[in-house]
């Protein structure tokens, strides 16, 4: 006899994600124009990306910046979502977000591994 099914929550995600090259960031542009923040990508796909962050963000916020390689030039201006948000044990933020446009393959590319 086997056991019950578990539920499965159902996929919110529209693309796979992928996992980010080391040094992929997203800068956000400065409101006031001193230093700009830089968060981390945790994983990255076509339609959207989580990011680390130290700060908290609302679902709904918009996020303007560009997202880039550390070491190199790689680097595309991208405006996020975000979708969601959760406190992590670090005291950091994990955002849920997704791109206003879609990425292109070939912009993918630069930032995956």
């Amino acid at each position: 006899m086997q056991p019950p099914a578990v539920p499965q929550e159902p996929e919110r995600r529209v693309a796979p994600r992928r996992q980010p090259a080391i040094g992929t960031v997203y800068r956000l542009d400065s409101e006031d124009g001193g230093p700009s923040a830089v968060l981390l990508v945790w994983n990255i796909s076509l339609s959207g990306v989580s990011l680390l962050s130290p700060s908290a963000r609302e679902p709904g916020a918009p996020l303007v910046g560009f997202l880039e390689r550390t070491e190199g030039t790689e680097q595309v201006r991208v405006a996020v979502r975000v979708v969601h948000a959760k406190r992590l044990e670090t005291g950091d933020f994990y955002l849920g977000c997704q791109f206003a446009r879609p990425l292109t393959a070939d912009e993918l590319k630069l930032f995956v591994v």
